[in-house]
Parts: C-alpha cells; sequence; structure tokens
C-alpha cells in the first residue's frame, strides 16, 4: 500500500494512528528494554551481584540488538511491521519473565531475550512512518515517536521503584511482561491498515546481503557516515544516563532508592520534551545536521556539570542539570533517524534505519563495560561522565565540520 493510492483524508487518518500507536509501543519496549537498570539496586543483592555489574546486562541486551535491529527492515518486509511488532512485544515479555525468576542464569538469558525483543522495533516503525508521514513533518514526527524512549525512562524512573517498594522487584518484572503481551494482542486490528504490502513469502530470517547491502549503502554516503561515527558517542551518553543515573545518585550523592529514580525521571522526561522539540525546530528550520551539532556540544556541557556536581548539592540544582543534559542527550535521536530514513532509497527506509541502529546500539554494548572498568579502577562516577562529555564534543565537532562543506 502507498500513501498516494488512498484519499488525503485517510493518509492523515493512517498518520495518526501509526504515530500515536507506535509512540506508546516504544515507551512500553522501553521500560522493557531497561528494567533491569532501574531494578538493579533491588535486583542485584538478591541475585548476588553488585549493582554496578548491570553494565554487563546492558551490554548483552545491546549486543542482540545490533544483530535484531540490522535484521529488523527485512523481516518486517516479509512479515509486516505491525506483525513484527507484536513478535517483538511478546519476546521482551519472555524476557522479562526470565529475569522475574530470580535466578541468576534466566537473569542472564533474559538480557539476549530483552534485546532480541527490542532491537527491531526502531525499524519496523520507520517502515510504517516513512510510508505515511508528509515529507514536511519527517523530524517532528520521527522526534515524537522516539518520544516514547525518554517517556518509557521517565515512567521507569517514577514508578518502577515505588512500585518495588510495594510488591518486589520480581513482581515488578513480570508485571512488565503482562503489559508488553497485552499490548502485542492490542495491536491486531492495525495488521489490515498497515501490513498490507507484506510480502508473506520466502524465507523468515534476512539473508546477510540483505543485512549487509543497506549498511553499505549508508556507509557510502559521507554525511551519514559521519552521522553514524557520532551517534556512538551519543548513544553512550545516552545510555550513561539511562543505565547509571540512579547507581550515581545512591552511591555518589547519597540519595534513596526513590529521589534517585526521580533524579532519572528528570532527565528522561527532559529528553522526551526535547525530542518533540528538536524536531519541530529541525523541520522549522530544515537544518536537521545544525541540530544534532548543537545537541552533541549541549551533551558535552551538560555531561561536565554532572561530573562536576557534588553530594551537597541542592536537589533542585541537581534536577536543573538532569534537565539539561537530559534535555540534550536522550533528545537527539529522532533528528538522526529521520535523516537516516530521508537518505534512505525508496520503500527502503526501515533498512536503513535497521542499518545504521548498528551505529546506535554500538555505543551501549561497548562503553557501559568501559564505564564499570572506570568505576572499578577510579572509584569515581565523574569520571566516566567526564570521558564521555568530551567524546560527545569531538563528535558535534565532526559533524560542524558538515555545515562548513555546504550541509544543512
Amino acid at each position: 500500500m502507498t500513501t498516494t493510492a488512498i484519499p488525503a483524508e485517510t493518509n492523515t487518518r493512517l498518520y495518526i494512528i501509526a504515530l500515536l500507536s507506535l509512540t506508546a509501543v516504544q515507551m512500553l519496549s522501553t521500560v522493557a528494554f531497561n528494567i533491569a537498570a532501574v531494578l538493579a539496586p533491588a535486583a542485584a543483592p538478591a541475585l548476588g551481584v553488585a549493582a554496578d555489574d548491570v553494565a554487563y546486562y546492558v551490554a548483552l541486551v545491546y549486543l542482540v540488538s545490533i544483530c535484531a535491529a540490522m535484521a529488523g527492515g527485512p523481516m518486517a518486509l516479509r512479515l509486516g511491521a505491525v506483525r513484527l511488532t507484536q513478535c517483538a512485544l511478546a519476546v521482551s515479555a519472555i524476557g522479562c519473565m526470565a529475569l522475574a525468576s530470580g535466578q541468576l542464569a534466566l537473569a542472564i538469558l533474559s538480557a539476549l531475550i530483552v534485546g532480541l525483543g527490542g532491537g527491531p522495533l526502531t525499524a519496523a516503525s520507520s517502515q510504517i512512518l516513512a510510508r505515511v508521514t508528509p515529507s514536511r513533518l519527517s523530524n517532528i514526527t520521527f522526534s515524537i515517536k522516539q518520544s516514547g524512549v525518554p517517556l518509557g525512562f521517565a515512567l521507569g524512573g517514577a514508578l518502577v521503584p515505588m512500585s518495588v517498594e510495594r510488591y518486589g522487584w520480581q513482581a515488578v518484572a513480570a508485571g512488565v511482561g503482562v503489559i508488553c503481551v497485552a499490548t502485542a494482542l492490542a495491536l491486531q486490528p492495525l495488521r489490515p491498515l498497515y501490513d498490507t504490502g507484506a510480502s508473506r513469502r520466502g524465507r523468515l530470517l534476512p539473508t546477510l546481503y540483505q543485512i549487509i547491502d543497506p549498511l553499505k549503502l549508508a556507509w557510502a554516503d559521507p554525511v551519514l557516515r559521519r552521522l553514524c561515527l557520532a551517534a556512538i558517542s551519543f548513544s553512550s551518553m545516552q545510555a550513561t544516563i539511562v543505565n547509571f543515573m540512579i547507581l550515581y545518585g545512591i552511591n555518589g550523592h547519597q540519595l534513596d532508592y526513590v529521589a534517585a529514580g526521580i533524579v532519572l525521571a528528570f532527565a528522561t522526561a527532559a529528553g522526551m520534551f526535547g525530542r518533540v522539540f528538536w524536531g519541530a525546530l529541525a523541520d522549522l528550520t530544515r537544518r536537521p545536521l545544525t541540530m544534532l551539532a548543537v545537541l552533541g556540544l549541549a551533551m558535552t556541557a551538560g555531561g561536565f556539570a554532572l561530573a562536576a556536581a557534588e553530594p551537597g548539592w541542592p536537589s533542585w540544582l541537581l534536577h536543573a542539570v538532569a534537565v539539561a543534559l537530559g534535555g540534550s542527550a536522550i533528545g537527539w535521536n529522532g533528528v538522526f533517524i529521520s535523516e537516516c530514513a530521508r537518505r534512505a532509497p525508496p520503500g527502503r527506509a526501515g533498512e536503513f534505519v535497521g542499518a545504521t541502529s548498528l551505529f546506535v546500539f554500538l555505543g551501549p554494548v561497548v562503553w557501559p563495560v568501559l564505564f564499570r572498568a572506570i568505576l572499578y579502577l577510579t572509584h569515581s562516577y565523574p569520571a566516566g561522565f567526564a570521558i564521555m562529555a568530551a567524546a560527545t564534543g569531538v563528535s558535534a565537532m565532526a559533524i560542524a565540520r558538515l555545515l562548513r562543506s555546504g550541509e544543512r
């Protein structure tokens, strides 16, 4: 199905339904994707590991997500984007249930399962949105959909610690799994609207060529190549905030579990509004690369500010720094994905977004383990934030050089 084959009012209806539904799915999948990081202070003692060891869990999740994301575009064409989304949510539910078992071996396995479920979702949703979104609304649309990520972070940071204190961490993990299943079932009425173009024939899993070809095409684009390299550091900073903010608050600022979760909620809520704002501004100015360069510099300033934070700081100041850092480090992704989709060949947006996700996920695969090593050697959370702030600054300057060559 193409948008030119149906009346404009139907296009608008399909656009609105897709945007709202996919944003909600993104929010829920983010909660499932990051449930271990939020549960770490409560779950780690029961599992017999240190809370900071969540870094290894995160690395496993993102490592599997790389493969799943790159396969997501071809699988969306084969199964249909909605069907793939349903399957991904069901897999995420199994991962949450494995974590809820309270067994260390199953908790490790859950990282692999959750990564497998979360990886294909961006490619699947991009396949739908690229087809139904008016070109003038591309950045704001992808940014609104991606705002489900920080919204999921914010809800997780604000609600999960309180729920854990009332029901226990295992019940909370299981509850997220149940919600994933319910959401997958609720998406069924959308299949006739968006999955009519699925081939439903041939092999289910993509060939190596189907995975590598869009990656080669994206890498051949000099602008996308530089953006993909910048995405490694940008996503690493985002992963640092999401996965270590609560632990930093507890161990570095002597906050209690709920108060540390609220700091994360402030950062991620700012990221949610930031994604929409930066996407709207990119559409208004038609300068998405400028927006990404500015966001990189803002991440750098916010990262250094958080590294300089001290335990005696008042809560409002800590929250303000979290808002500034979250608004940029969690706010960049929608503009990036929109630019990747815009530069894709016709009909291949999902494949291109899936391919470039390799770089978005590569940062969170490598960096949390390095962050854990830095923490082990220096016993300092600020050191890790400062190193990552320097890396985002270098990336921002690399994007700024594109602007001098005439790109926007």
